[in-house]
């Protein structure tokens, strides 16, 4: 009896073990952070869960009297934590609190109404500039909304005749310049609107048949040959280093940039963000490739970057290490229909905007995250033993947290103290860190031991010849028996 009535139970949990996977696009899902490490072979597809990194503070969606959004589709957080939201299609632009509470909304500037706005910036003196893209213009404003300056399209013979001036996002960098979003580069104008030039164009690969159909085709295979485009930016964010942050969209390597003022990406050219199957319900062999639909960097340089495919969140440092994932697509809180923006506010907290659900969810940093992040910061500082104590803390609370071993690792590397070193690369599973640390371990053995290192390979040597020496007599010898003995017979 008891068996049989178990057996319902035990079908309902597989069914619904089995609806939540079909419909989920991850392994793991919600708000439970992960990271990946990798395996005893050295894949890293093992997603390894982590201590909850952020928990969801609010979200944002009625806004009482103001309404509510209509697929917003930029969210930028002043330096005074107000947040300023593009409603796109409310012709407008939101200024909020970060418990949703509207303080203004601007839906005109230079005496012209806004057309599905789908940028804004505000900048450190207050002006407020708006990507206006239904109007092919950028309005800024003064603190008080008093019209400022508006850009058009420049007047420049590098620009083709058919270039249209819808850009749509934009910064101010501290040398006055201007960046907005066109296409698949970063367009730079000048305070007198000039055009300037382009920033941080993706390279363009080689095509071989492309090469030759333009070298020996003829005038119609040329010309039905198509364009091959650079990859395109999707978003990009000027951090407080002064350097540019931008994200490709359609690209599988090197996704994420950090760019310097000459366009040259300094960040390392790894891949970012996971490839993950789509058990959506339909997809067959498909896979979900990162797609990138925005980037912040906070003063401390922790980059986070927001998946709107797979309504993932991604944290790494300046070398490129992750920190931390979470996120997902659902309905519930924490989760997302498509995010197609984040920022952060001075105390940590994360603003996400959802296009589709046309709310934004704000996130609180919990306390191992904090921890983390203070010991990315330290260690980037070169603080190391300050740094140590925090790594130590984060360990305390998640001793498989392979990030922190490996901070420690470099750490005991730089003290020199190479067996703690080893022990912590081998708790990290860092293949790579262990032989390094473990060539400067051998190296710096033998300069502090050379005196018996030379003592020991003079003894093996002498040894050595010794033992040569008595089995070539001893050969000698049993030559000279076998030779006599031969004479005798």
């Amino acid at each position: 009896m008891k068996r049989s009535s178990l057996r319902p139970h035990i079908l309902l949990a597989l069914f619904l073990v089995l609806l939540f996977t079909t419909q989920s696009a991850l392994a793991v899902v919600g708000m439970d952070a992960f990271v990946s490490d990798p395996d005893s072979t050295g894949s890293d597809n093992v997603f390894v869960p982590v201590p909850e990194a952020y928990e969801v503070y609010s979200t944002i969606k009625n806004l009482g009297d103001a309404g509510f959004m209509n697929h917003p589709e930029d969210l930028f957080v002043a330096p005074d934590d107000t947040i300023y939201v593009a409603d796109g299609e409310n012709n407008r632009v939101l200024q909020m609190t970060r418990d949703g509470n509207v303080i203004r909304e601007i839906t005109e500037g230079d005496g012209v109404k806004l057309k599905k706005p789908r940028g804004v910036y505000v900048h450190p003196d207050g002006s407020i500039w708006i990507a206006d893209t239904g109007n092919l213009r950028i309005v800024t404003l003064n603190s008080d909304l008093t019209d400022r300056k508006t850009y058009v399209r420049p007047d420049s013979s590098l620009l083709g005749s058919n270039f249209t001036f819808d850009v749509q996002k934009i910064f101010v960098a501290n040398t006055g310049y201007i960046y907005a979003l066109k296409g698949a580069n970063l367009l730079a104008l000048d305070e007198a609107n000039n055009f300037r030039g382009y920033l941080g164009a993706d390279k363009v690969g080689f095509s071989l048949s492309r090469f030759l159909i333009r070298l020996f085709g003829t005038k119609s295979q040329i010309e039905r040959t198509v364009k091959q485009e650079p990859a395109s930016y999707s978003n990009f964010f000027i951090g407080s280093d002064n350097m540019i942050y931008g994200i490709l969209s359609n690209k599988n390597t090197a996704q994420i940039r950090k760019l310097n003022s000459v366009g040259t990406n300094t960040y390392p050219e790894d891949t970012y963000g996971f490839t993950l199957p789509d058990r959506t319900i339909g997809a067959v062999n498909k896979d979900l490739e990162p797609t990138f639909s925005d980037i912040t960097v906070e003063d401390n340089g922790i980059i986070t970057v927001v998946d709107r495919g797979t309504g993932l969140i991604y944290q790494y440092d300046q070398d490129g290490n992750l920190l931390c994932c979470f996120g997902g697509l659902g309905d519930t809180g924490g989760l997302f229909q498509i995010p197609i923006s984040i920022d952060a506010d001075s105390e940590g907290f994360l603003y996400v905007l959802d296009y589709q659900n046309n709310e934004i969810t704000v996130f609180k940093p919990t306390h191992f995250i904090e921890l983390v992040h203070e010991a990315v910061t330290l260690h980037g500082d070169g603080r190391y033993d300050e740094a140590l104590g925090y790594w130590q803390q984060a360990l305390a609370i998640d001793s498989n947290y392979s990030l922190a071993h490996r901070g420690v690792a470099k750490i005991m590397g730089k003290q020199e103290n190479w067996d703690s070193a080893l022990r912590s690369y081998e708790l990290a599973r860092d293949k790579e860190g262990y032989s390094e640390a473990f060539a400067e371990y051998r190296h710096e053995y033998f300069r502090h031991h050379f005196l018996l290192v030379v003592v020991l390979v003079v003894v093996i040597v002498f040894c050595f010849v010794k033992l040569l020496t008595l089995a070539k007599r001893k050969a000698d010898q049993w030559a000279d028996d076998v030779q006599m003995g031969r004479g005798l017979d």
